[in-house]
């Protein structure tokens, strides 16, 4: 048994084992780490895991990018069991809801984390805490005594979950979505149809691994294409980190690539300096970035790919081919995959819907919730309402979620939530549903609020339903902490 991940790291290791790959900051100085220290400590430390009884287990990654957050990913998804990334901004709360909620059997910790992990690990002593700093060479090292020889650790099953990647929870609860191997190499030959990567090639990797298109796009297509990867060290200085590396590969979300012009303006420096004067191919993801800004960086020669995907997409949908002029557009639909647009409308907008081997595998421990986001014809839902032209892929807005009542009504749940809100600042997220033939919200407060039992919600909730229609009316509601919400 194989999978592609394995089949990369051994042709890797023969193909460029002395080159160098990784690249992380130290006292102004990138220093580097081959390809081959890299993946035999992959081997090393994926060995020593399944030693202590990890196969098959969810395991947390907290802490920003670093080379050993690399190295534990990698050697999890291709070895282990399931890796599951943590972002490094994460409250107690939210790292408490994700240790709960993906099972974990063990958690590893960068030492800047540990104002929320000393917080963890007494809540759950049954967990294995792993630190970077502390422990990590140590386990590699044990791992290295374990193999007779290299890459002797049997890879894992390329079609199992191998990685669970947590959906921004904002009006809901975070669900967590599950990749396998196939499902993270399932975009590389759309990038490669783009973009010329090479060996020469070097990515300045800013954007965080927790999330799919930082973690697959950036990091593990250079297993593929053979490019250097140079982690970002502080967010405030990424043109001095870019004139040190020179990047020719960078993607980002619209907020960066306005800084980077409203520091151009203010400094009469160009946009491709401060990029590291070598800038081949700029990628923007997360949002529409706005064609102002396009034309912007157009007009200084820096073409902008629109990329745009969802983390139960593996992060592919579709992506820009270089030097694309129509500035409308969110991309050029991936070839390898289905596509179809449901029920348009009169103008053909409708809900995007895809096949193809980049749809996850579900989220973990939530069968009903998977089973909502997809059609009858096997298709996954985005959510997202736009319309497909000559291949390329126009979006309009978010599908408002309606929920159906027994009377045969719609209602919004999004127009729900949002009168709710008004009733006080201090609520942090609302949920509506039906239960019992009722319309039903949980109300949750900010934490460290007391209006839980200062306030009268009985007459602020009348007060709001005799301003709404009749199947509008809220028949039931719960008042919770917003630490409830993340449990």
């Amino acid at each position: 048994m194989g999978n592609t991940l394995d089949t990369y790291l051994r042709e890797d290791y023969i193909k460029w084992g002395d080159r160098d790959y990784l690249f992380e900051l130290h006292e102004d100085k990138y220093i580097p780490t081959t390809y081959a220290d890299f993946i035999e400590r992959v081997n090393y430390f994926a060995a020593y895991l399944k030693d202590q009884g990890f196969g098959g287990k969810n395991i947390g990654i907290y802490g920003p990018n670093s080379i050993r957050w690399l190295i534990a990913d990698v050697a999890i998804i291709g070895y282990v069991g399931c890796s599951v990334g943590f972002s490094k901004d994460w409250s107690y709360e939210n790292a408490s809801y994700s240790v709960n909620k993906a099972d974990l059997a063990c958690l590893i910790y960068d030492e800047a984390m540990s104002a929320v992990t000393d917080r963890l690990k007494e809540e759950h002593p049954d967990i294995r805490f792993i630190s970077m700093q502390n422990d990590f060479d140590e386990c590699v090292e044990e791992g290295r005594k374990l193999c007779g020889s290299l890459f002797d650790v049997q890879p894992s099953d390329e079609d199992s979950p191998a990685k669970i990647v947590f959906t921004s929870g904002t009006t809901s609860f975070p669900k967590a979505v599950m990749l396998s191997v196939r499902n993270i190499f399932s975009g590389w030959r759309t990038l490669g149809r783009r973009v010329q990567l090479g060996e020469n090639d070097r990515c300045y990797l800013f954007l965080p691994l927790n999330h799919t298109y930082g973690s697959i796009y950036n990091y593990m297509y250079s297993l593929v294409f053979g490019y250097s990867v140079y982690l970002a060290n502080n967010v405030h200085d990424m043109p001095r980190e870019m004139a040190i590396a020179q990047p020719t590969v960078f993607s980002g979300v619209p907020k960066i690539f306005t800084r980077f012009h409203e520091a151009s303006l203010a400094s009469g420096i160009s946009l491709s300096a401060l990029f590291g004067g070598k800038m081949k191919y700029l990628f923007s993801g997360g949002a529409m970035l706005s064609q102002e800004m396009r034309k912007a960086y157009l007009e200084e020669g820096m073409y902008m790919m629109n990329a745009y995907g969802l983390s139960e997409t593996s992060s592919g949908f579709c992506i820009d081919y270089p030097e694309e002029a129509d500035l409308n557009s969110a991309g050029t639909l991936m070839e390898d995959i289905e596509a179809v647009v449901l029920d348009p409308d009169d103008e053909g907008y409708g809900e995007l819907a895809v096949k193809g081997d980049l749809i996850f595998k579900g989220y973990y421990g939530d069968e009903e919730a998977t089973a909502r986001m997809f059609n009858k014809d096997g298709y996954f839902l985005t959510g997202d309402i736009g319309i497909i032209r000559n291949k390329k892929v126009y979006l309009k807005c978010r599908k408002d979620t309606l929920i159906s009542l027994p009377n045969g009504e719609n209602v919004s749940a999004k127009k729900i939530e949002e009168r709710v809100r008004t009733l006080s600042s201090d609520i942090s997220s609302v949920k509506v549903y039906v239960r019992d033939d009722k319309l039903c919200t949980d109300i949750f407060l900010k934490e460290g609020s007391d209006k839980a039992d200062s306030t009268n919600w009985d007459e602020l909730i009348d007060r709001l339903n005799s301003e709404v229609s009749g199947y509008e009316r809220i028949g039931k509601y719960h008042i919770y902490s917003s630490s409830k919400l993340l449990k």
